[in-house]
């Protein structure tokens, strides 16, 4: 036999003796006060929600925003090869501006690095996409090609600009 039911069975009259007076009241107000707790609980879950996705919302819109204007200002282009080259030759300047006060090895380096991403987008990549692909599928994947290079460039850039 279980410690439980042992325990039931010695204390089997007191399981029918009746609770005492008030024992309904004070059991009802323990409950009422644990709803007071869960429905302030859940306000303030709602508020923090709502915070959070006001917060998201936010920072989502500034990024579509930032990425959204190079891409428009380059995919209605006509040559958008060109387009995004100049933007890059720009970022590029910028960055040999910021990049003035970095000592020689790492100048060196920094340079070196944005001469590769330019370079690559002066490849050939374009030849590299199959001729069977209609029109505006080619200049999504050219665009995104592009978009990645400039926006790596763009993040060179802006680590400089937070080092100083």
């Amino acid at each position: 036999m279980s410690n439980l039911e042992k325990y039931i069975l010695e204390n089997k009259s007191r399981f029918d003796e009746e609770p005492e007076a008030g024992h309904f009241e004070r059991l009802q107000q323990k409950i009422n006060r644990k709803s007071g707790r869960i429905a302030a609980l859940s306000w303030s879950i709602s508020i923090a929600a709502s915070i959070m996705l006001f917060l998201i919302t936010g920072i989502i819109w500034q990024q579509t925003k930032k990425q959204g204007d190079s891409i428009i200002i380059c995919e209605n282009a006509i040559d958008m090869k060109s387009c995004y080259i100049n933007k890059m030759n720009a970022v590029a300047d910028r960055i040999g501006l910021l990049s003035k006060n970095l000592d020689s090895w790492d100048r060196q380096q920094v340079m070196t690095d944005v001469q590769n991403i330019i370079s690559s987008v002066h490849s050939d990549f374009d030849s590299e996409i199959p001729k069977e692909l209609p029109e505006r599928e080619t200049r999504l994947i050219l665009s995104d090609y592009y978009r990645q290079n400039l926006e790596s460039l763009e993040s060179i850039a802006d680590r400089l600009k937070n080092e100083l």
